[in-house]
């Protein structure tokens, strides 16, 4: 009776030990390192990137933009100087400046 209980153990071995090897790769391709649930988490990674990435190069193209409208080819340099300082309310040291009274009203 123990030679029938060794054998039927003895047969039993191997199959036991492919299904636990079976089981454990089975989890690592769904659960690990590099299974499926941790490829879906770096797809999600990677579009959350490529949008920040194309705000980036969005936002890079608007500031290009705007540098290129205050260039000296865009933009008449004198003109420039004259908002420039109007907004500013400053002068050239070389500029004659007049200060006018302020107009009253007489009542």
């Amino acid at each position: 009776m123990l030679r029938a209980i060794k054998n039927r153990l003895r047969g039993l071995v191997a199959p036991a030990v492919f299904l636990a090897l079976t089981y454990y790769f089975g989890w690592n391709a769904v659960h690990g390192k590099s299974g499926l649930e941790a490829q879906l988490v770096q797809r999600q990674q990677l579009q959350a990137a490529q949008a920040q990435a194309a705000a980036a190069q969005q936002s890079l193209m608007a500031w290009q933009t705007k540098v290129a409208d205050l260039s000296a080819q865009s933009i008449a340099p004198d003109m420039l100087d004259e908002e420039a300082r109007e907004v500013l309310n400053l002068a050239n040291p070389n500029d004659l400046v007049i200060d006018l009274p302020s107009q009253k009203s007489s009542d």
